[in-house]
């Protein structure tokens, strides 16, 4: 579904978020291989201070 978004939301808890970085990498590489080249933004919705930059740390760690 990542491949094909173009709005990803997260509301799992803070501490769920590295545990779901795999996911959304693997998506992310689904969508560059498929040739999908538009913009995809990625909220992260949860009870934290940055937590959509801590999302994304997360997941640029396994690209």
């Amino acid at each position: 579904l990542i491949a094909v978004a173009d709005l990803v939301t997260t509301a799992v808890g803070p501490q769920i978020l590295e545990k779901i970085a795999g996911t959304i990498a693997q998506g992310l590489v689904k969508r560059h291989n498929d040739g999908n080249t538009r913009p995809l933004n990625i909220i992260a919705c949860e009870n934290m201070v940055r937590g959509t930059s801590q999302l994304k740390q997360h997941v640029l760690k396994l690209l």
